[in-house]
């Protein structure tokens, strides 16, 4: 038999076996160890990796960066036990922010933020969830250095009311596209399988300042799978479509609104042979409705360094079950390679 700590000794703390005990505000804290209930993932054993990394920093900064994060901590709280605000170390801050930059693909922060940062909540109008297609839209954009994270469940019984518990990372820098983030390839890639109908999925999101580390409030949300939407995402293109082989270009990205016959591009034109213009070959067909031609601007820089406008006609055309984009200069000095950017309107053929 194992004499647990008990909170009948006011000042006793210690551990035994699975049991701790602490001292928080003059109470005394008892606190059950948390055993994991599957299996250890890969991004587990790597964030947990990332912690250790961290951690040790710690030791390679100055007293005076020390003094600082020390500082800072003072104004900020772990979570609360009882109903009291808990005390967080300056090191229980520097591992939280600078985890929250490691996830995000930041490098360490060695000198402490000057103050805390007011970091915006998330908002978007929906979620669909289907086995097919997991979207965001209406997201509410929120410009650099802020990057939407976002973390999702398996399907879940439809009768569970609490499973954020369940929930992992999907991507720590979600990028909103006019407001729509598609997620069903993260989702798919981190979960492994796909939503199932009439089941719930969990999510919570937030946005994180990557130049501090430092989080919005997490948005927590439910959704119950359908088996389909009648939600059309909204059509583009973009250089994982291309085929570098066959096209001319250093990056394409090229979006259709859903609501009107306009495009917007963004596109290096690198040009071939001695024709002034580039072609993009995709690596499927687009659909009728979004084949024909649009005027667009593009610029480059000349042999002095200016910049030379440049307008394009770009055409299309489907041939062997893929489309071509030809991106023709139609006036301005012809410079390469050439940024073609900006709206045009679709005329169909």
């Amino acid at each position: 038999m194992i004499a647990l700590p008990s909170i009948a000794f006011g000042g006793f703390s210690g551990s035994a076996k699975d049991v701790t005990a602490r001292q928080v505000g003059g109470r005394s804290i008892l606190t059950v160890r948390a055993w994991p209930t599957g299996p250890t993932t890969n991004a587990q054993v790597v964030r947990r990796a990332s912690l250790t990394k961290i951690s040790k920093s710690w030791q390679r900064l100055s007293s005076d960066q020390r003094r600082d994060w020390d500082r800072l901590a003072e104004t900020n709280s772990g979570q609360s036990v009882l109903g009291q605000r808990a005390v967080i170390s300056g090191l229980n801050l520097y591992v939280r922010l600078n985890a929250n930059r490691v996830m995000a693909g930041e490098a360490l922060l060695s000198d402490a933020p000057s103050s805390n940062v007011a970091v915006p909540n998330v908002f978007y109008s929906q979620v669909v969830m289907t086995p097919e297609l997991v979207v965001f839209n209406g997201i509410k954009h929120e410009s650099a250095p802020l990057k939407l994270v976002v973390k999702m469940s398996g399907s879940q019984s439809a009768g569970i009311s609490n499973g954020w518990s369940k929930t992992v990372i999907i991507s720590s820098e979600v990028e909103d596209d006019w407001g729509e983030a598609d997620m069903t390839k993260l989702y798919l890639k981190t979960i492994g399988v796909e939503p199932t109908p009439g089941q719930k999925v969990f999510i919570e999101a937030y946005w994180l300042d990557t130049s501090t580390g430092f989080t919005g409030q997490v948005y927590k949300d439910s959704v119950l799978c359908t088996g389909e939407s009648s939600y059309v995402p909204r059509m583009k293109v973009t250089m994982d479509n291309v085929v570098p082989e066959e096209s001319h270009v250093s990056s394409f990205d090229v979006d259709y609104s859903t609501n009107a016959p306009v495009l917007y591009f963004d596109a290096i034109c690198l040009g071939h042979s001695n024709v002034a213009s580039s072609e993009v070959v995709l690596d499927k067909a687009l659909p009728a409705a979004q084949i024909g031609s649009s005027l667009v601007l593009g610029r480059g820089m000349g042999d002095t360094g200016k910049i030379k406008p440049q307008s394009y006609l770009v055409y299309m055309n489907n041939v062997s079950g893929a489309t071509k984009m030809t991106f023709a200069q139609r006036g301005g000095e012809y410079t390469k390679p050439t940024e073609v950017f900006g709206p045009g309107v679709l005329y169909t053929n």
